[in-house]
């Protein structure tokens, strides 16, 4: 009987070495999916800031033909 309680023992040590296998590997790729994520959030601040730029270029241009269409 105690043979039989020692591979269970054994059995259940096999199972939590491999669910700590696992787990590392599911906080590997939630880590991996949190640095792409901060990548995504980069490029799109920085895509905001070209589409403000833009904007502000459109009102300028758009200011200076209005003072052309005043003086002409």
């Amino acid at each position: 009987m105690a043979d039989e309680t020692k591979a269970h023992e054994t059995l259940k040590e096999r199972f939590d070495d491999f669910k700590a296998d696992v787990d590392e590997r599911k906080a590997e790729h939630q880590d991996k999916d949190a640095w792409k994520d901060v990548d995504r959030a980069a490029k799109h601040e920085v895509k905001s800031d070209v589409d403000l730029d833009k904007a502000a270029a459109d009102v300028d241009k758009a200011a200076e033909r209005e003072e052309e269409a005043r003086e002409g």
